[in-house]
């Protein structure tokens, strides 16, 4: 039987790669590479950041495909380092999980596995996730935030000030900022970057989103 996977990522250069390093695997078909969400129909391969998509990236592209196409496996190949984002990835139903950190030819093998209906993790994805396996309160959903709290991390990670945030939910800087520390104290977030890194471990944004605001967004709009 052979299997078909579809490519897609948004660097032209690693897509050509994945072509190249498919292309002659014995019982291995590429079905098609494609550079956003919107032509990605199968998928088995994918750039977890990946924007312009009508689909989004990240964990809502993740999520859609499980909901939409059930019989397709997903590996995701991330250069993300982050062992909670991993985490989320997994929780999904993600099938594998590569870090472009590791050698590419883990692709291969991941396929393989993957289509055999077996989870494949590559070195580096294992131990990130292996550190992350005591997890911290927030993690395990004893934390709650309100959902006026939640509302303004994500407005926030999206990349509105305080100020913005007040004027588009009708409430107060004054107030904005109060429940935005309130989410960090219960969160056990020390600062924006943590913000931003919940953020798109919990969903809040997709991935490209919070890539594009995280170089703009000062650490002293409290």
């Amino acid at each position: 039987m052979t299997i078909r996977v579809a490519v897609a990522d948004d660097h032209p250069v690693l897509l050509g790669g994945m072509e190249h390093l498919l292309t002659n695997l014995e019982g291995i078909a590429i079905a098609g590479l494609v550079i956003d969400s919107t032509a990605l129909v199968e998928l088995v391969v994918t750039d977890f950041s990946m924007p312009h998509g009508r689909y989004g990236d990240g964990l809502s592209l993740l999520r859609f495909l499980r909901r939409r196409f059930p019989h397709i496996r997903l590996v995701v190949l991330t250069g993300i380092e982050n062992g909670g984002v991993l985490r989320n990835i997994l929780n999904v139903g993600v099938s594998g999980i590569l870090s472009k950190s590791d050698d590419l030819q883990h692709v291969e093998s991941a396929v393989r596995v993957v289509h055999q209906g077996t989870r494949y993790l590559s070195p580096s994805a294992a131990r990130l996730l292996e550190q992350t396996s005591v997890v911290s309160p927030s993690e395990t959903g004893l934390v709650r935030l309100t959902k006026r709290e939640t509302e303004v991390l994500r407005l926030y990670a999206e990349g509105f000030t305080v100020t913005e945030i007040g004027i588009r939910v009708g409430r107060s800087s004054k107030t904005i900022s109060a429940q935005k520390q309130a989410a960090m104290k219960k969160l056990g977030l020390n600062n924006d970057a943590d913000v931003f890194k919940y953020a798109l471990a919990h969903g809040l944004v997709q991935a490209s989103q919070l890539s594009r605001q995280i170089a703009g967004k000062s650490s002293d709009d409290v």
